[in-house]
């Protein structure tokens, strides 16, 4: 992002190197900006007013890794040329405010790291052309709403290490372009939804620590591209299926659910022993560690197992 930075007169700069409030005064400056960036090293200290909203013409703001609080403002949608927003890394709090799902235009929303709470609204479907949404590590509650499974240019989805509850949207084959989804340490329950097959972009998939339940679908083999799965700490039961032999999957993790059964044979796994599984090392080409635990019930062995093919 290219800087507005020069225009902050050296007045405003506290002698401990942060930016002060007072330069929040001299955003008139600033009108004529397309780009603004302030990120990290500027150490902006304070609230956001409500004037940055009147930088009409700017496209891109970036005001991440700062020491900046309070609320975004509720006006922030009169900034409708924006395109890209960082406001990641701050102590920002509150929930999302109505006018930002309005910013049409946006491709980039970045407000990971904060402390920002409540529900995502149905209106996020409203940037149509939002291709990165980083949401993760907030105080996000609620459903995930359906409205976000119509966000088809979406590319990267991070809503890890929130509280959001509920079942994953049926929809989420919808966001057909998708490549990194990541739901880590949330409360979300119910089976994994079928539409996740029709994903077929999808390299990297996060749904760990969470209360996922049923079996795992065997339509997972439909990604093609899937590299990397993570379904650790769930509910997940019934037998490991054959769509776990697919060549292309390269880290895999089950451990901590309920699964039962034979470990599959075909793919990275035919060469493998139950013994391959307890606290070795995997040969050549699997050089990872794998570690299983296995309980013996009737006639059934019930397994943990942390598989990560490489």
């Amino acid at each position: 992002m290219a800087g507005g930075h020069s225009s902050l007169h050296k007045d405003v700069i506290n002698p401990r190197g942060y930016v002060s409030g007072l330069a929040w005064i001299m955003i008139h400056s600033l009108f004529f900006c397309i780009l603004f960036s302030a990120s990290s090293s500027n150490l902006i200290e304070g609230t956001i007013p409500l004037p940055l909203a009147n930088l009409t013409k700017l496209i891109s703001l970036d005001l991440r890794f700062n020491k900046i609080n309070g609320l975004i403002p509720p006006n922030i949608g009169s900034m409708n040329r924006l395109q890209e927003l960082g406001l990641s890394g701050n102590a920002l709090e509150g929930s999302i405010p109505d006018s930002l799902y309005q910013l049409v235009r946006m491709s980039n929303l970045y407000l990971e790291m904060n402390a920002l709470s409540g529900p995502i609204l149905t209106s996020i479907n409203n940037p149509t052309n939002l291709r990165e949404l980083y949401l993760n590590s907030n105080n996000f509650s609620s459903g995930i709403p359906l409205a976000l499974c119509e966000l088809k240019n979406l590319i990267w989805l991070y809503l890890q290490d929130n509280f959001f509850t509920g079942e994953l949207p049926s929809d989420v084959g919808n966001l057909v372009v998708v490549d990194k989804m990541d739901f880590f340490v949330n409360q979300l329950s119910g089976e994994l939804p079928v539409s996740l097959s029709r994903l077929q972009m999808l390299e990297y998939l996060n749904l760990s620590k969470n209360s996922f339940d049923g079996n795992i679908a065997e339509q997972l083999d439909h990604i093609l591209n899937l590299d990397t799965v993570y379904l650790s700490h769930n509910k997940l039961y019934g037998e490991m299926p054959k769509s776990l032999e697919l060549q292309h999957i390269q880290v895999l993790d089950l451990s901590f659910n309920l699964l039962k059964g034979e470990i599959p044979s075909g793919g990275k796994f035919s060469n493998l022993s139950a013994e391959s599984f307890l606290g070795t090392m995997l040969p050549n080409s699997m050089c990872q560690y794998v570690q299983m635990e296995q309980r013996s019930t009737i006639n059934v062995n019930m397994l943990r197992v942390d598989i990560f093919l490489a």
